[in-house]
């Protein structure tokens, strides 16, 4: 069962939040936890046995939070995006 002390995407500050799942080749050792728990999300990647998060991956879901909480060496992220701020109103005349 996933530990509720990593970062869970469905616990995104707001729907208007672009979550986007990143992978640490450093720290990646090639367990395979999040290529089974979540294939939609991850992919092999040429380097030998390590994992990367596909570039064409749907929407972050549940899957994608039990790969990152299972993560033995917590490899796996979340990097958040959220669209620019509208510029600030001009002053009336």
């Amino acid at each position: 069962m996933p530990s509720d002390d990593k970062p869970r995407a469905t616990h995104a500050e707001g729907p208007e939040t672009a979550l986007r799942l990143v992978v640490d080749p450093a720290l990646c050792i090639g367990s395979g936890i999040c290529l089974a728990t979540s294939p939609r999300h991850f992919e092999s990647a040429a380097e030998g046995h390590r994992s990367r998060a596909r570039s064409d991956a749907p929407v972050v879901d549940e899957s994608a939070d039990d790969a990152v909480a299972l993560c033995p060496v917590e490899a796996i992220g979340f990097l958040t995006s959220r669209p620019p701020a509208p510029p600030p109103a001009s002053p009336g005349p």
